[in-house]
């Protein structure tokens, strides 16, 4: 019966904790209007280009420090500060000359903010997606 009883109040709290912790604005808070595109069917030798749009919504300006994906892609994103409240986008141009397959390609996103509780720069992921076809 303790044991139960001890178990309903950690869930409760963790519950609690859980609730407060989404009720306070974060620090560091990006939010993109897509985390995948998904391009359908491409040709071989075919360029699509698409952009993944965001506004910062935490309390501290943002700065990407670096932006990476695979050699078919290539990335133009903000070289600023990008404050509270404020939007921005990255434009990007798929090249699919190379590719042999359908795939869902990443962008990795490094931020120059330091995220205190790892002590690392705040990292986000986007995806895009597309069948190949000849």
């Amino acid at each position: 019966m303790k044991f139960i009883l001890f178990l309903t109040c950690l869930i409760g709290s963790t519950f609690n904790v859980n609730g407060q912790a989404t009720n306070e604005q974060k620090a560091i808070d990006i939010q993109f209007n897509t985390r995948l595109i998904e391009l359908g069917e491409v040709k071989k030798g075919e360029t699509k280009e698409m952009q993944f749009e965001f506004t910062n919504v935490g309390t501290d300006a943002i700065e990407i420090d670096l932006v990476s994906s695979c050699e078919c892609t290539t990335v133009e994103y903000p070289r600023k500060e990008i404050k509270p409240g404020e939007s921005g986008k990255l434009e990007v141009v798929f090249d699919s000359t190379e590719k042999e397959e359908s795939e869902t390609v990443d962008i990795d996103i490094i931020l120059k903010n330091i995220v205190p509780e790892t002590d690392a720069p705040h990292f986000e992921i986007l995806n895009y997606s597309f069948i190949l076809v000849e």
